[in-house]
């Protein structure tokens, strides 16, 4: 009688995405049409919301979504705004306005695409941050 072996198939995420907070305060179809401008994308406000489960609620947040998919490069754009209808995506960072989430990021460096953000109209500050810190990125792997 023969043995059979088992193997274990392990899924890894590995999937890289970089979070950008931004402070701005553009209504979030302004942001998105100057943030084409700067970058030459091209977001496009989606039909369906992202939606997030408020940890202590356990009520279904919805947050409107900008994405852009460019297809050249293999790289996804997201932006969201972190406060819609007095809800947060992230309340312990109240004062970013909005996030921009990029998967897979080979259009940009991040210092360029730094410099670019704080140069463009009606933006405040912008702020690299870990994506890890962020549930919701979790959402946007299609």
């Amino acid at each position: 009688m023969t043995k059979t072996k088992k193997h274990q198939l392990i899924f890894e995420n590995d999937t890289d995405i970089e979070v950008f907070g931004i402070s701005s305060a553009y209504i979030d179809y302004r942001l998105a049409w100057e943030l084409n401008l700067k970058l030459s994308i091209q977001l496009e406000k989606q039909s369906e919301k992202l939606e997030i489960e408020d940890k202590k609620t356990k009520e279904i947040n919805s947050f409107f979504l900008y994405y852009f998919y460019d297809k050249e490069n293999l790289t996804k754009y997201y932006l969201i705004r972190n406060k819609q209808e007095n809800k947060f995506i992230v309340g312990e960072k109240q004062f970013i306005d909005y996030f921009l989430c990029i998967r897979d990021n080979n259009s940009f460096e991040d210092e360029t695409l730094l410099s670019e953000m704080r140069n463009m109209n009606g933006v405040v500050a912008v702020f690299p941050l870990e994506s890890e810190e962020f549930e919701f990125t979790d959402l946007l792997i299609e």
